[in-house]
């Protein structure tokens, strides 16, 4: 698939963050499975996405606070390097995809942010002209759609066409996995261990244990 075949598709996933109802189609792990299927390479979909889906546990946009777009980095990092993976080595496609998936998740927190204020307005136009109710809805689809296709056309467009130099570093499928299983269990141990809930913690892990053995 051209890149911008798949910025289309890039942009109907992240719809999922919001604007059609959060049924969780836009999270890492599941866009990695569903663009490794693209590039004929499942498992390492899953691989790249779940890595990604840890990296980001920790981002919760809770009240007004906008965290970096993990959905958007998921879908970033994992089409990226399949794109530069046809012009490049593993390990330097590997590297700038990571690269490219963070900064994307960064650029999608701050177009989220101009993308709310223009809901705002598209709410602000409902109020006083209910008759509008279906325009406004079409326009804050169309915002959510322009958002994800302005920050996935321009990225794809670069990884299909560049070439990594020799020089920049390059990272494995090892390398990888330790940063995300170790960013992973910090996000983790920040949202889930705190001193009132480590009886619950603490029972739920034997009941799993238990199940295991059992």
């Amino acid at each position: 698939m051209n890149a911008i075949l798949l910025s289309l598709l890039g942009s109907v996933i992240i719809l999922d963050k919001y604007a059609l109802g959060e049924f969780g189609v836009s999270q890492p792990i599941i866009t990695g499975t569903i663009i490794g299927a693209i590039f004929g390479d499942v498992w390492f979909g899953i691989f790249l996405g779940g890595m990604v889906q840890l990296i980001f546990l920790g981002g919760l946009p809770i009240g007004r606070d906008v965290p970096p777009d993990g959905q958007a980095a998921g879908i970033i990092t994992v089409t990226s390097y399949f794109l530069l993976r046809s012009n490049n080595t593993l390990g330097h496609s590997l590297f700038v995809a990571a690269v490219l998936g963070l900064a994307g998740g960064i650029l999608g927190g701050v177009l989220e942010i101009y993308a709310r204020r223009l809901n705002e307005k598209l709410y602000a136009r409902f109020i006083h002209h209910e008759e509008n109710l279906y325009i406004c809805h079409t326009a804050g689809l169309l915002t959510a759609f322009g958002r994800g296709l302005c920050l996935f056309l321009p990225i794809f467009i670069f990884s299909t066409l560049f070439v990594i130099p020799g020089i920049f570093p390059q990272v494995h499928g090892q390398t990888m996995a330790i940063i995300g299983i170790s960013l992973g269990l910090a996000n983790s141990f920040y949202l889930f261990v705190k001193v009132k809930t480590t009886v619950y913690l603490l029972i739920g892990g034997i009941c799993g244990l238990a199940l295991v053995v059992f």
